[in-house]
């Protein structure tokens, strides 16, 4: 019993950090996003289009 209760635990605590891992992505993407959304909102003010910002932004010419 002490055993399964000890893989129990474990398994639970495994699972808390793998969520808190995915968490912490998730932050990170919605970041990526804002910065990602700036940087269209700003190339589209210069006078380009919406397709023309976002090859741009992703790298392209």
């Amino acid at each position: 019993m002490l055993a399964y209760g000890v893989i129990q635990i474990t398994a639970t605590v495994l699972s808390a950090i793998s969520l808190a891992a995915i968490a912490l992505g998730v932050c990170s993407i919605k970041q990526e996003s804002k910065v990602f959304n700036g940087c269209v909102e700003e190339t589209i003010a210069t006078g380009r289009s919406n397709a023309e910002a976002v090859r741009f932004c992703n790298g392209g010419n």
